[in-house]
């Protein structure tokens, strides 16, 4: 009898702090889905290459501004945002951002040629139509859990009738 009060209490222990436990965050300190990436794709690189770059949409859901201040991910070394300068002459130089600012119930786009995400580093292979986790914290330390879809950007799409465009 005294076996199955402890056990019974164990589990009561561990299933009404389960959120936590398993995400060794603090509930207030867990963003759920106040940020969503939306068609958030990284992109394959070409073979021998170390760094991939990410696209898509960081979607707000709250009413207030959320400035995400840093990015990681299992998979990467080092998860960074980035935009593109352009020069009056055409010439275009990629700057490190130490921070995204994602305006309140609205939309920020990360496209090729201006913000986007780099991934440094690939600590092992990936494949395409894997998702990979993102982990982003704000300026609150508010964790948020994104996920982005590896694709081939050079891959021949195909048309409606089945038949490979060239």
């Amino acid at each position: 009898m005294k076996k199955y009060i402890i056990l019974t209490l164990a589990i009561s222990l561990i299933t009404s702090n389960s959120h936590a436990f398993m995400t060794g965050v603090e509930p207030e300190k867990d963003g759920g889905v106040a940020i969503e990436f939306i068609s958030g794709v990284i992109h394959m690189a070409p073979p021998g290459s170390n760094v991939n770059a990410g696209y898509g949409v960081l979607r707000n859901n709250t009413d207030k501004d959320i400035i995400l201040k840093s990015f990681r991910s299992p998979v990467f070394d080092s998860t960074e945002a980035h935009t593109m300068e352009y020069s009056n002459n055409g010439t275009a130089k990629m700057r490190h951002l130490d921070e995204l600012t994602v305006p309140a119930n609205n939309e920020l786009v990360l496209k090729s040629g201006g913000l986007h995400m780099m991934f440094i580093g690939k600590r092992r292979d990936i494949n395409l139509g894997e998702d990979i986790l993102i982990i982003s914290r704000d300026n609150h330390e508010v964790r948020y859990m994104l996920k982005m879809k590896v694709i081939d950007s050079r891959a021949k799409s195909h048309s409606h009738d089945g038949h490979h465009m060239h």
